[in-house]
């Protein structure tokens, strides 16, 4: 399950709530956005435990107390999600065997979201493997991105 928690007294957590979504694999990272009223997650087993394709889980969490699960974008690919990052209204996400997807939100609170942009750095498949993109970084100041790949090495795209 996802859990909240305080972390204000590093020594002592403190969960304040815990919840579960539908076809909860492994729960692997998660990133808010700008504002800190979405918590944008990735789970890195429910494609291949599954079947189900790319899912990124969107949760409220204005109030710490009792955050709420919206909904799952679901994408045109079956490959594992890895890492996502948000900038303004844009998630970047290293979908191992997809590569980079672009994903642009404007309400997410009425399930708004849409790929804008993808670059594969492992076309020979979207299987649901641990292969490929594994991170990106998009807060260069030159708006380019970096994806690691695990095979392929590194690529910097330009992205604007």
């Amino acid at each position: 399950h996802v859990e909240i928690a305080d972390v204000t007294n590093k020594a002592s957590p403190q969960t304040l709530a815990a919840l579960d979504y539908p076809q909860l694999g492994f729960v692997h990272q998660g990133w808010l956005t700008d504002d800190h009223r979405f918590l944008l997650l990735g789970d890195e087993l429910d494609e291949s435990n599954f079947g189900a394709p790319t899912r990124t889980h969107v949760f409220d969490v204005t109030d710490l107390d009792a955050p709420a699960y919206v909904f799952a974008y679901e994408a045109s690919t079956s490959s594992i999600d890895h890492n996502l990052y948000v900038l303004g209204n844009r998630v970047f996400q290293a979908n191992y065997t997809s590569g980079l997807r672009v994903l642009e939100f404007a309400d997410l609170g009425s399930e708004q979201m849409t790929e804008i942009a993808f670059f594969d750095t492992f076309p020979g498949s979207n299987a649901a493997g641990f292969d490929g993109a594994w991170s990106v970084y998009p807060y260069l100041p030159s708006g380019n991105l970096i994806i690691s790949d695990i095979s392929n090495g590194l690529f910097v795209v330009s992205f604007q």
